[in-house]
Parts: structure tokens; sequence; C-alpha cells
């Protein structure tokens, strides 16, 4: 996609990585101006500006359009860069198209990019509802220990704008992304090996039905051919169907079912029929993270690494920050860092996981049009109280655990005061909001960052 001499729009500037990523590779294909829009005001966005500002001199013309937007700023321009945020239904794209705007986004101007290249660097992307952040890290970890962190380059879904690699990849690069559902939407390209984690109900408040929320994931392995791979958890049935519809290689993880190419028998990973580890040699907390050691599993072996460097670095992947992170211990309690439990089973996960001791737990939020009524058949063990934000979702919550003893906050600050007070020396302090940070934070990466600041000021007193 040629960008040289048009009249370019990143819509949605934003304060992470992505919008500024656009605007330095919209700079980089000398557009004839280029148009930087955001619902947000100059003052909200200027650490994002600055950066703008400060980037080498160029030629190309840049205008704001901030806070209060018009209909015809996007009607005017030839191509809109849009950041994945904004809903593929606003009426500010609606009238672009109809005017004949070509619509487009940083990760399909990537592939354009890749696919224009003599050589072809393997690009590998993960999707799934739960699972693909610790997959697309632990991935990351096994290449990079094999190849070397100058082969292998991450980027995506994880605050880091895949254009800011660009000028590192070669010919024998592995390119890691992680792409959420809203990524997807515009792609028309796969990766050469595509990973679908999970797939729950989700995002519900942005697609019309839990079909298009769907297809936009398959997005991921849609497009392959017979050359590619398919890295799928057949233990969600949408996932198994899709599983016999693609053209590329497709290899199957399953928890427990002994037809996939990767399963757990008796505490054993199951690889080709053979024990490939033991699950005792993973790090991470909890069931779950032996699906995102299958799938790690998976693409590795189709990246051509020995099990023996697999199962190496397996085993030193201590996880990420904000899933179920352990940020140590504060006056004898330890601190799990869940920030990104943005939805309902992602906190029944979390209940699952950390129920071997006492635990309070810090939850709520705002809803996105899930369904919370599971969290009624969830078990309540060693739970000793809930510490609730306020929101939508934290009224289904406080509905559906309404046995277990809940103490409603109007602050984050005042939700870790009052978790200290009810956990004692030996406990834990769980912090998985299970809803969206909208309201209270900019957004889940920003709700987590406050909550390890107010841990670690505890540990500083």
């Amino acid at each position: 996609m040629n960008l040289q001499g048009k009249k370019v729009m990143v819509m949605g500037l934003g304060l992470n990585d992505g919008g500024l990523g656009s605007v330095k590779y919209a700079i980089t294909q000398e557009v004839a101006e280029l148009i930087i829009t955001d619902a947000k005001t100059a003052d909200i966005l200027k650490p994002t500006i600055d950066k703008i500002q400060a980037l080498p001199t160029h030629n190309v013309p840049i205008r704001y359009i901030l806070g209060e937007q018009k209909t015809e700023d996007y009607t005017q321009v030839d191509i809109i860069i849009k950041n994945p945020g904004i809903p593929n239904n606003s009426p500010y794209l609606e009238a672009a198209r109809e005017a004949g705007v070509m619509i487009t986004t940083d990760i399909e101007l990537f592939f354009s990019h890749i696919n224009a290249l003599d050589y072809k660097p393997k690009v590998i992307g993960i999707t799934g509802t739960r699972g693909k952040s610790t997959t697309t890290a632990l991935i990351h970890h096994i290449l990079s220990d094999y190849y070397g962190q100058d082969k292998v380059l991450l980027g995506g879904n994880i605050r880091k704008s895949i254009f800011n690699f660009l000028d590192k990849i070669q010919k024998d690069s592995y390119i890691v992304l992680e792409l959420s559902s809203f990524q997807l939407d515009y792609v028309k390209n796969s990766p050469h090996i595509g990973v679908f984690t999970s797939f729950f109900a989700d995002h519900l408040d942005r697609y019309n039905s839990i079909e298009e929320y769907f297809d936009s994931k398959t997005h991921i392995v849609a497009f392959q051919s017979q050359s590619d791979f398919a890295v799928l958890n057949i233990d969600n049935d949408r996932i198994k169907n899709l599983a016999t519809q693609l053209q590329s290689k497709v290899i199957t993880y399953s928890f427990d079912n002994t037809e996939a190419d990767i399963h757990i028998n008796r505490d054993y990973i199951i690889q080709a029929g053979v024990q490939f580890m033991h699950t005792d040699k993973i790090a991470l907390y909890g069931y779950h993270n032996k699906y995102n050691v299958m799938a790690a599993i998976g693409v590795a072996l189709s990246s051509s690494i020995p099990a023996d460097n697999i199962i190496s670095s397996i085993q030193t992947f201590k996880g990420i920050a904000g899933r179920q992170q352990s940020l140590g211990v504060v006056d004898g309690i330890e601190i799990i860092n869940d920030t990104t439990s943005t939805m309902p089973v992602a906190l029944m996960v979390a209940m699952d996981t950390f129920q071997d001791k006492p635990y309070v737990l810090i939850c709520g939020g705002e809803d996105k049009g899930l369904d919370y009524s599971d969290l009624a058949k969830q078990s309540y063990k060693n739970l000793k109280g809930i510490v609730l934000l306020p929101g939508s979702a934290s009224i289904l919550i406080k509905k559906y655990l309404a046995n277990i003893p809940i103490y409603e906050v109007n602050t984050l600050s005042e939700g870790v005061n009052k978790a200290f007070v009810l956990a004692n020396s030996g406990d834990r302090i769980v912090f998985s909001p299970g809803a969206t940070s909208f309201g209270m934070f900019l957004n889940e990466f920003d709700r987590g960052d406050k909550f390890v600041a107010l841990i670690e000021s505890r540990k500083t007193n």
C-alpha cells in the first residue's frame, strides 16, 4: 500500500505506542500531509505529542484535530490509519467509507511492508480471548534463547508498535506478534504461524454478535497457505471446527484429548505420542498456563527448535507483568497483580488458581455486555472477602458472589487499604478485576501500573 504523496490521517493517537508508531511510519513514507485525530484533548495527549515533536526534522506538514471533531475532517483525506481501539461502526468511519476514503490499520500496513520485501522473514501471530499475552511472551522467550535476541522481534498488542523495528528485519528474522480481534478486523493476511489460544464471549459491547467476534479472530489463520502452520486449542468447539477448514498444516493441542497432537496425560505433556516434558517444569501458576505452554511448544517445534532447548527455555520463563504476576510479600502477605483480567472467565481462573491458601480479592469495574452468572457456581474456597471497585460489572459480581463478605470502595487506593485490613500474614491479596478499566483508568495497563505503585509505596513505608 503506497502512502507517498497521499493525504493521510492517523485516527486515534492515544497514549500507547501504536498511534505514535503509525505517525512515524507515515512520515517515513513521505505523505503529502498528515492529520492526527483523537477524542482526547491536547493536554491529555501531551506525552505522545511531545514525542512527535521531538522526531528528527522532516518535511511532512502535520495538523492535529484533538478533542472536538467534525465529520468533514474524515471525508477529505485519502487514507485513514485507524487505531484498533476505535469501533468499526464509528460514524466518522462510516462517513469516510461513503466518501471513498481507504481505511486501514497498522497491522495491515505491516503485512503490506513484509510482502513487498525481497526476502520473507517468519511472522508468528498469536490471538485468543485469553492466554495470548503469556503465550506471545513465552514464544518470544523460547525463540530468543535459541536464535538470539537480535533475530527475534516482538510487537503488536503489547504497547510496542510493529513499526519500531522495520529497519531491524532481516531474512532470518522471526517476528512475534500478539494480535487482538480489533487488530485483526481489517487484516487480509495471516502470519506464517498462527496461534489461536482460546475463545470466550467478549467485547460484545463492540461486536454485533459472538459470531462476528469469532470471525475476526479467525483472520489469524484464515488466509494461510499450505506451507503455513496453524496451532489451535481444540478444547474449544469453535476452534476445533475451524481446524477442519484450513489449508495450512494444523497442529492441535488439548488438555486431555488424546487425539490432539499435543496434550497432557498423568502430568506429562505428550507430543507426537511420546512424553515431551513433565508439567512440574513449568514455573507459572495455574492449569491455564499449561495450555499456553502447549501452544508455545507447537510453535517452537514448527520453528525447528530442538526439544531440549524448548524445555530449558520453558523452565526459565517466569511470566509477564499484569498476568497473575507476583509482586512479592508485604507485611507477610503475597500480592498478585492480575490487571489484565478484563472478563468474568479471567476472574474465575484467578479464583481457581489462588485458592490454595486464604486470600482477599480486589475486583470490579465496567461491564462489556458479558454474562457473569457462572460466578455463582464458582468455588469460594479460602476466599476471605471481596473488595469491590465501582462500575456496572461490579453490580453483577455483587449479585453472583452474594455469599461472600463484600466491601465496596470508591477508589483503588481505598480498595488496597481495605484489602490489607482484611488479610493476615500468610494470606494473599489478589487483584483480578474481571472487568474493564473504563472510567477509573486509561486502560488495564494504567490500572496495573497504579496498583503496582500503591503496593510499592507500602514496601517503602
